[in-house]
């Protein structure tokens, strides 16, 4: 099998000093405390009896990038000599979707230039015959470069498996068989204490992530209203509130991006790249959708539906490099489900919509019960109110009022459902390196 240069990494070798850390920085130039070059560590607090683990880890310049499949704008191309995988800044948009699909955590997202960042390899080190500088200076030889199988996945705990081929070979792993057994008892610390040592940082918080959740909770409102105007009975749509929704949601996704006059970049990898696809799509449904609702004709609301429905497609798409936080794959604030339940509403298809919300609703309550961690005082409160106001509400006007509060059961299912879609951003997680946990 062919062979290309990458990183060696010796779990037991690494004693945590982060030498490797200090030469990233003074080789490029980088200001902390964002680094290119991150050491995780088991034990993070030097309990005694508990042993020391670390794991030193940067851009592993993958064969198959997810970072160069997931940027929309061509940011990330391979260089021809080295097939070191380069950001180029000029074309970023700092929308971050790089940060979550690589399970490295390499591409830093800098908030005081509204950029992201990450390791190149050294690069420039490279083409002149050199070995990275983090390599260089690592004391007790941990981290070093060398040959390496080209397409090798490497098999050691704290790393991902998936066939993304990283230019990098784990060894010493059976380090952590080695790691004793911690006595409680003998440091002061309770089980409670150690449990929450367990606990992994949570890398996506659903309220900074607002513009996304609105954007994609219009878009599935949108289309759901428009696939409802297929039926007859279906409450119209003014062509007009779709383009004044739509444009607000176009405006609300750029308050995302670090960079949000670069927004027409956003379709520039439409091959690789969900959410160029999203953008694009979401593009064409709020054109075909205005001219569809202002003329009437039926097979362009029908193909304006379709494109809406692909345009949810994509956007799900887009998650599907993260993980779940539960137990249970499928979400109910998926946007599709979002939209079926709006195309239900507005259809007046009641005993339809009555079905999609209990389904929702139990969909939900197992989410939030296959939780390997419990649930927050918070979480709690919010899932009951979303019940109350997904389900509680809308069965009692349909089942009992006759449809007499329209206005109410509108309101009622669209707070629930955003509600909804706000806990999907809760419910999942980028995947990330990480170390091991106390046993």
């Amino acid at each position: 099998m062919a062979t290309v240069k990458g990183f060696i990494f010796d779990y037991s070798k690494c004693v945590g000093c982060h030498a490797c850390m200090v030469a990233c920085y003074a080789e490029n130039s980088t200001k902390p405390p964002l680094s290119w070059r991150q050491i995780n560590h088991y034990n993070k607090q030097k309990l005694p009896l508990l042993g020391f683990v670390h794991l030193s880890i940067a851009c592993n310049h993958c064969k198959e990038a997810p970072c160069v499949n997931a940027c929309p704008s061509g940011a990330y191309t391979f260089d021809v000599d080295t097939r070191a995988v380069i950001h180029n800044p000029l074309k970023c948009l700092g929308c971050k979707y790089c940060t979550w699909a690589c399970p490295f955590d390499a591409p830093k997202y800098n908030a005081e230039i509204g950029l992201v960042e990450k390791c190149n390899f050294c690069n420039h080190r490279l083409k002149e015959g050199q070995i990275p500088a983090c390599a260089l200076n690592c004391p007790t030889g941990a981290l070093s470069f060398g040959d390496l199988e080209e397409k090798e996945v490497p098999d050691a705990f704290g790393l991902s498996q998936k066939a993304i081929y990283p230019r990098i070979s784990i060894i010493g792993s059976e380090v952590k068989e080695l790691v004793p057994q911690m006595d409680c008892c003998a440091v002061a610390e309770d089980a409670s204490r150690i449990r929450q040592m367990e606990v992994s940082k949570s890398y996506v918080n659903p309220l900074a992530e607002w513009p996304l959740v609105l954007f994609t909770f219009i878009g599935a409102f949108l289309t759901g209203w428009q696939i409802s105007s297929i039926f007859e009975s279906s409450i119209s749509l003014s062509p007009w509130l779709f383009s004044l929704l739509g444009g607000i949601a176009m405006i609300i996704s750029t308050i995302h991006l670090g960079k949000p006059l670069r927004a027409h970049m956003s379709i520039f990898n439409l091959k690789t790249s969900w959410l160029s696809r999203e953008i694009l799509l979401f593009g064409l449904f709020m054109i075909t959708g205005f001219i569809a609702l202002l003329s009437d004709i039926w097979w362009l609301v029908i193909a304006s539906a379709i494109i809406g429905f692909l345009f949810l497609a994509s956007v799900e798409m887009l998650y599907m490099v993260t993980n779940k936080k539960a137990g249970f794959s499928i979400h109910s604030g998926n946007s599709i489900a979002i939209a079926l339940v709006f195309a239900s509403l507005f259809s007046m298809q009641w005993d339809l919509l009555i079905v999609l919300i209990a389904l929702k609703v139990a969909v939900y309550a197992v989410t939030i019960g296959t939780k390997p961690k419990g649930l927050s005082s918070r979480i709690a409160l919010v899932s009951f109110v979303r019940f109350i106001l997904g389900f509680v509400v809308p069965f009692g006007l349909i089942a009992f009022s006759n449809i007499g509060f329209r206005s109410i059961l509108v309101v009622s299912i669209i707070l629930g459902e955003l509600i909804d879609r706000f806990m999907f951003y809760h419910d999942f997680e980028p995947e990330r390196p990480f170390s091991i946990t106390a046993r």
